[in-house]
């Protein structure tokens, strides 16, 4: 891969001592697996949506259209601005968590569907701004072990995306509430916003110990070189300190010079395969995750598997419990091996499994008694969800490693990571409008169907890949 010639910047010095490294990552990976069971919590809240405000699956898709385009945009231009002010990291992520509590109270208590969309547009805000200063700040912090790091907040995502629906599922059916006088039409108001004074509390303690979390250890020039085709630890860099206009004026030249020189030579064809594959695999992973749960609880009429709550809350735990353990093996895999043959495999996988999950819920059921009613009476299905679960998400966590390895260096972590997850988020909403249409007219399995085309795109697409990660492009 062709480099571009390095940009340097001389930057002042930056007084103070930094956050070390391991209650760095300690903090960041652990606060990301609260922050997704509020984040993932909320699909398993969808069905309940859906039936206590009569829903139709267009509009349901939109519930999930809402959140991906909010997200998008906010981590394109919040990768950007953290990029800017790296050393401001912290306070950016304790804003995260403010936004993602202030935003699902709204969601709790307004009454009707268009004013519930808005208010998912500041919790999705808030998600998507925690992703850019935190992965930036793992990639940096440990460069020669970033797939793994990576792929440890991404589990830690995964632990709270298991919890969060089991959780939603008992709570939408426990007699309890219906004892404290709790509709059960009002059951998820009270599960979005019960959760609002931990995640304020978090973000209060995220401020105070990860104040100083951008510091630099040792400031001096910061060097934006070097593509994915050079491997080693990422030059520590300096933060421009202080504010004023033109301090923002510099910062903002600095760092679109650095995305002009990334792109130069090879680093456009290199970013590019990166970012169709992201995409394609977030329209795959976006459809099923807003389509199994209300396949599961459709009443048959309707297409649906008339399961009860609690089951979906089961099945939507298994999408990303076997990922907990498989996404930090296939990062550290990927760090050993390259990122191109792990995330082909994982793709090439993906294709089929949504159309086992579609030939599971066609076999015939047999009844159990309860409480276990429902979980293995499609065993096919269930057998395919854990298998779902098992490569879920780490393509994700992969491609952004990829992104990260091309452009090495030149301080543009986060706004990469933003650049991703903004491309996702775009396609990602486009695929759940599409998808909501393909259930509105052709039902719920047609759903499954166009998830697996895309994986299937997606697959193609990873055999172009360039080579990044691994030792070939360490020792170069």
């Amino acid at each position: 891969m062709a480099q571009s010639a390095p940009s340097t910047a001389t930057l002042p010095q930056q007084p103070g001592s930094r956050t070390k490294d391991r209650v760095m990552a300690t903090s960041l990976i652990g606060a990301h697996g609260l922050e997704h069971m509020y984040a993932h919590g909320f699909l398993a809240l969808i069905p309940a949506i859906y039936d206590s405000l009569g829903l139709i699956p267009i509009q349901a898709s939109l519930l999930t259209a809402v959140r991906q385009l909010a997200s998008g945009l906010t981590s394109v231009f919040g990768g950007f601005v953290v990029d800017m002010f790296q050393e401001r990291r912290g306070p950016i992520l304790a804003f995260s968590m403010f936004l993602i509590a202030a935003g699902f109270f709204l969601v709790s208590i307004l009454p009707v569907y268009w004013l519930i969309l808005a208010a998912l547009v500041v919790a999705s805000a808030g998600s998507a701004l925690w992703h850019p200063p935190a992965l930036g700040l793992l990639s940096q912090r440990f460069p020669e072990r970033r797939g793994l790091f990576i792929s440890l907040h991404r589990s830690a995502g995964n632990v709270g995306d298991t919890v969060a629906p089991i959780v939603v599922g008992f709570l939408l059916g426990a007699a309890a509430l219906g004892a404290l006088g709790i509709a059960d039409e009002d059951r998820w108001r009270w599960i979005a916003g019960g959760g609002t004074p931990i995640m304020l509390f978090l973000a209060f303690m995220i401020l105070v110990f990860l104040w100083n979390v951008g510091l630099t250890r040792a400031p001096a020039t910061a060097t934006a070189g070097g593509t994915g085709s050079s491997r080693g630890p990422a030059p520590a860099v300096a933060h421009v300190h202080g504010g004023g206009h033109g301090n923002t004026r510099d910062r903002l030249q600095a760092q679109w010079g650095s995305l002009r020189d990334a792109m130069r030579g090879g680093g456009f064809s290199a970013i590019v395969p990166i970012f169709i594959v992201s995409a394609v695999r977030g329209m795959g992973d976006r459809t099923v995750l807003w389509v199994l749960p209300l396949y599961l609880t459709q009443p048959i009429e309707k297409g649906g598997l008339d399961l009860s709550y609690w089951v979906m809350g089961v099945h939507f735990a298994l999408l990303t419990a076997p990922g907990i353990i498989a996404g930090p093996l296939f990062g550290s895999l990927s760090d050993s091996i390259g990122r191109k043959p792990v995330i082909a495999f994982i793709m090439g996988v993906a294709v089929l499994l949504p159309l086992v999950i579609v030939w599971g819920g066609n076999l015939p059921v047999a009844a159990l008694e309860e409480p276990f009613s429902g979980i293995f009476v499609v065993p096919v299905l269930t057998i395919a969800v854990v298998l779902f679960g098992l490569f879920s998400y780490s393509v994700n966590s992969l491609t952004q490693a990829a992104a990260i390895d091309v452009v090495e260096g030149r301080r543009l972590e986060g706004t990469f990571i933003g650049l991703m997850w903004g491309s996702n988020a775009a396609f990602g909403a486009a695929a759940a409008v599409v998808s909501g249409v393909i259930a509105q007219f052709a039902g719920w399995n047609a759903a499954f169907y166009f998830a697996a085309a895309l994986y299937l795109g997606g697959f193609l697409v990873s055999l172009l890949l360039p080579i990044t990660g691994g030792p070939r492009t360490r020792t170069a």
